[in-house]
């Protein structure tokens, strides 16, 4: 006889059911909160009407379901976590009924009638950390281009002459940063000595030092021609300054997380495999085992694409059916990116 504990997820609260395949409710429908009190709680319950083959059953919801599975998981009960689509299309009807103890009761309901395939992923593995560490990456990349346009943006009112001499993505190098970090308007750059300039453009000794000590009078030169589009005694100078500082340390973290994504990535057995693909680099290859996992629970190609989201929207009417529609887009949006990149 099999047991389920079916948990509907919310922020930070749960609710619970504990039904057994004859359909006997051992734990009615209750609300627990996430802490350790009630969860603690739940397992002495379970462990006096001590159920037979028992199995924790919850909805993936973002981050909230996370503490629920990691207390169980860890206590050693068997845990599933389904996607919140398969539950979605199994159970749309034109009645728009839904409670939490509905909810409860159609989880459980889900795991002993329907045919759901479930993947037991452990959030300690290496795809899922590889996984976050992707994630991250993502994020900080997005940051870092709102703050290259608001960087620009400021140089464009303080001292609008300074791009030309830092063409292209040179102007978010260090040499660059700290530059405009120390001298963020075209009249600062004016009123300091050539040695000044100098020594701060030579920071990062990428070149000779006769290339900085003319870079540093080309730029003065520069400066006592300029006419900003504000003074120096204006807010944005200093909000220049400190975006300079942001960029740096945020193109800091963003090295630091892809050289250990990559280092994570290595010692995934599929590594090399996917990395040997034409135009598919180190970074790429690890930010797609980060989103696509373990790529041995695919069974064949066309899960895999309906994982990325990738498969074509098929729309019939009548006798006129269109199989080649646009994609789904109801996959990994992030697998997708990485994807139209490889491309």
């Amino acid at each position: 006889m099999k047991t389920v504990l079916s948990v509907d997820v919310a922020k930070n609260k749960s609710m619970i059911m504990l039904m057994n395949s004859d359909g006997e409710i051992l734990i009615d429908t209750k609300e627990i909160k996430h802490n350790l009190e009630e969860f603690e709680k739940v397992k002495e319950e379970i462990k006096e009407i001590n159920p037979e083959n028992l199995t924790i059953f919850m909805e993936s919801t973002g981050t909230y379901h996370l503490p629920v599975e990691r207390y169980f998981k860890e206590n050693g009960f068997h845990t599933l976590v389904i996607n919140s689509l398969t539950t979605k299309n199994n159970f749309d009807t034109i009645r728009k009924t839904k409670t939490d103890k509905k909810d409860c009761y159609r989880l459980t309901k889900l795991f002993f009638v329907n045919e759901v395939e479930y993947h037991d992923l452990s959030k300690k593995d290496l795809y899922a950390n590889l996984k976050a560490m992707t994630r991250q990456y993502f994020y900080l990349t997005q940051v870092n281009i709102s703050c290259k346009n608001r960087y620009k943006r400021l140089i464009n009112i303080c001292f609008p002459e300074f791009e030309e001499f830092f063409p292209r993505n040179r102007i978010y190098e260090d040499t660059a940063l700290n530059f405009i970090k120390a001298f963020p308007h075209a009249y600062i750059v004016r009123e300091k000595r050539i040695d000044a300039l100098y020594n701060n453009l030579r920071k990062v000794n990428a070149r000779h030092d006769y290339y900085y000590e003319r870079l540093a009078r080309q730029l003065k030169d520069s400066a006592i021609n300029s006419f900003p589009g504000i003074d120096k005694d204006h807010a944005d100078v200093k909000n220049l300054s400190d975006m300079a500082n942001i960029l740096q340390e945020n193109n800091r973290a963003i090295d630091k997380i892809r050289k250990n994504m990559i280092e994570l990535a290595k010692q995934s057995p599929y590594y090399e495999i996917v990395n040997s693909f034409y135009d598919i680099g180190e970074v790429l290859a690890a930010e797609l085992l980060g989103e696509l996992g373990d790529i041995t629970r695919f069974d064949n190609h066309k899960q895999l694409i309906a994982f990325c989201g990738l498969d074509p929207a098929i729309v019939q009417s009548g006798k006129s059916i269109n199989v080649k529609g646009a994609i789904s887009k109801r996959g990994d949006k992030y697998a997708r990116w990485i994807l139209f990149n490889i491309s």
